[in-house]
């Protein structure tokens, strides 16, 4: 059995490598890093005391993959260095005036959206709400505040046709 699995995971490897290899560097933008964490997912299969036996061993390596290569991400993004040319960037008030127009711009189209859509987007998109939780605040169906969202977006998006990169960097922070 042991070595059935071996050979079952060893026959996987070697026929998928590329692609996962691609499926990490999609992540970590490194071609040794990825093929790094590729190789560490099969040793750690390989090695596994614990028998259990994996339905399905592609779904298995393809979401160690991912979730390795999110923290390798993680933990290196915390030890990047800022950019020095960040840092003298002369402050003027002419940024922050565009940004408060923007602002202003943007709040006016929220504000001209119907009020069922209002209320949808102010929760989900403004206030972090999921849609369950809108649903259940609004007392409508979750396929609603999908419906209203849909709308609302479609709505910002024609109204705010110069400011919709503004919008989405916006809603990040």
């Amino acid at each position: 059995m042991k070595l059935e699995k071996q050979t079952e995971i060893e026959q996987i490897f070697k026929k998928n490598y590329r692609v996962y290899c691609l499926l990490s560097y999609s992540y970590v933008s490194q071609w040794s890093v990825a093929e790094d964490i590729v190789q560490d997912v099969f040793v750690n299969l390989l090695t596994k005391k614990d028998n259990t036996i994996l339905l399905n061993i592609n779904a298995y390596v393809w979401r160690a993959i991912k979730n390795n290569s999110i923290k390798y991400v993680s933990r290196t993004k915390k030890n990047e260095p800022l950019d020095e040319n960040c840092l003298s960037i002369p402050l003027s008030e002419e940024p922050i005036i565009e940004h408060a127009n923007r602002a202003s711009i943007i709040h006016e189209s929220i504000n001209k959206l119907p009020h069922g859509c209002k209320s949808v987007f102010e929760l989900c998109a403004l206030d972090g709400h999921k849609y369950n939780s809108a649903a259940d605040q609004l007392g409508i169906s979750v396929n609603t505040v999908k419906t209203q969202m849909k709308k609302a977006y479609k709505i910002l998006r024609h109204d705010l046709k110069n400011y919709y990169l503004f919008i989405l960097l916006l809603l990040e922070n």
